[in-house]
């Protein structure tokens, strides 16, 4: 079923997020994004996978912010690309200028779900067609998912739950002027563990379906 939507995913770790969006993307036939950026990114810019993949969804430390004195780099270059000729920008900016570059580009082609990489924040001109989503759901689900799905101690779960958030929450927040997680920064903020990974897709979509009027 071809929505036109493009749904963005953010999520706290543990909390489904990432099977919620696939399961979003099986239910509508649309195609799924989550490492799949890597892979694009990788054939974009040249960069070896692995290098990719180990900085993926992590802030470099200071390049935009010193260029902003503290601000959002996008609040001041709202069409940011790869070719801002700047080779002496961290390699964690460069991925995630190229990133935003082939984020774009998956929008133009149709519906899809994005999972992370601040595509809600990069896409934020496509209102019509954006739907963004942040999933959560209580820290002992999550930990209990982390031990059970991840392999991670049960004694080490919490605090590796905390870190993986803690990541997330600085990348976003690095690159855009928002702050992860907060609630009226998306269309929709969803506890999975309520309706479980399933019902939770079908509810999302569902709303989607309302909003559009259908």
């Amino acid at each position: 079923m071809d929505t036109g939507t493009i749904f963005t995913i953010g999520r706290q770790f543990g909390s489904a997020g990432r099977r919620v969006g696939s399961e979003i993307a099986k239910k509508l036939n649309i195609p799924f994004y989550d490492k799949e950026l890597i892979s694009l990114v990788s054939k974009d810019s040249g960069l070896n996978e692995a290098l990719i993949e180990n900085v993926d969804e992590k802030a470099a430390s200071s390049f935009f912010q010193s260029l902003m004195a503290g601000s959002n780099p996008f609040g001041a270059f709202p069409m940011a690309t790869s070719n801002l000729g700047l080779p002496d920008l961290p390699i964690n900016d460069r991925i995630f200028l190229i990133q935003c570059d082939a984020i774009r580009e998956i929008a133009k082609k149709g519906p899809c779900v994005i999972v992370g990489r601040c595509a809600d924040y990069v896409l934020r001109e496509e209102k019509n067609r954006l739907l963004s989503v942040f999933i959560h759901s209580p820290l002992d689900v999550r930990c209990e998912r982390a031990v059970n799905l991840y392999k991670i101690p049960e004694k080490k779960a919490s605090s590796e739950c905390q870190k993986n958030d803690r990541t997330r929450a600085h990348y976003y927040n690095y690159f855009t002027d928002r702050k992860w997680g907060k609630a009226s920064n998306y269309d929709l903020s969803v506890d999975s563990s309520i309706l479980g990974v399933t019902k939770t897709a079908d509810f999302i979509i569902e709303f989607d379906k309302l909003r559009r009027g259908l």
